[in-house]
């Protein structure tokens, strides 16, 4: 993948620092004009107008929050795919993102950290796709392989690694946390591999029964590394009626896609 240098943020700076100051000026002048007109309760009047300050000023600091850790996931995962993520500093992580060490210390106390955040944000995603893998049945799956349309959580699934996908990408490459590959296999993969069981299979699974789905969830990772390394040319519906037709393709069978009916 092409590794873009991060833009620079200081118009976006500038932006926000304006905002913030036009939001301290308003609130100054309010109180002034409280103070002017109340006089006996100074102290009473300089507390509110803290509070209301603190209250404007608030979303501006939430997105800053936001602009600082995007440009942050941004620089990690481009230095992730150059050199692996023992391969840098935090001197480099920030010079590349645009920030100073301040802002980043600010939030985390090391890439670990860092890292530790943003996978978090990613599976926290997963967590409700998993309870709804939970609740499809057998049946649905042979119906969408027979109608050519996927499950909706098969393709939730694919969104949800797309909107994540510049860090992905760097997590599942050649530089990528094998942690992380980990992770991903058996918190999405395997429960969607588990969904086309039987019931009997998934109440008392026999050895054979959990080599299958060893089998299948990794073979699952492998397609999303491979959709990864693809650079995501196919949308996640597509990726979803690829992910089927594998899953249900027979020795024999011609390799294809099957129309949508």
């Amino acid at each position: 993948m092409s590794q873009a240098k991060a833009p620079s943020t200081d118009n976006e700076t500038q932006l926000a620092a304006t905002e913030a100051a036009t939001v301290q000026t308003s609130v100054v002048q309010t109180a002034t004009q409280h103070a002017t007109n109340h006089t006996a309760a100074p102290y009473m009047l300089e507390s509110e107008e803290l509070a209301e300050y603190k209250k404007a000023i608030r979303p501006l600091e939430d997105r800053r929050i936001r602009r600082s850790k995007r440009m942050l996931r941004e620089a990690l995962a481009e230095l992730i795919e150059e050199c692996g993520f023992d391969g840098f500093s935090i001197s480099d992580l920030t010079e590349r993102a645009g920030l100073n060490r301040g802002t980043f210390y600010a939030h985390f106390s090391d890439k670990e950290d860092l890292l530790h955040s943003l996978e978090g944000e990613f599976f926290d995603d997963l967590k409700a796709l998993r309870e709804k893998i939970n609740q499809i049945t057998l049946e649905e799956f042979i119906s969408a392989v027979s109608n050519g349309v996927p499950p909706r959580v098969c393709v939730e699934m694919f969104e949800i690694i797309s909107e994540h996908g510049t860090l992905i990408c760097a997590l599942l490459g050649s530089h990528g946390d094998a942690e992380f590959q980990a992770r991903l296999r058996d918190r999405a993969c395997t429960d969607i591999v588990r969904g086309v069981l039987y019931e009997k299979y998934t109440k008392e699974p026999t050895a054979l029964v959990e080599y299958y789905v060893s089998y299948y969830a990794s073979a699952m990772l492998g397609l999303i590394q491979r959709w990864v390394q693809r650079d995501m040319q196919e949308d996640p519906e597509e990726m979803a009626k690829i992910l089927i037709t594998i899953m249900f393709l027979r020795p024999g069978d011609a390799i294809e896609m099957k129309a949508q009916e």
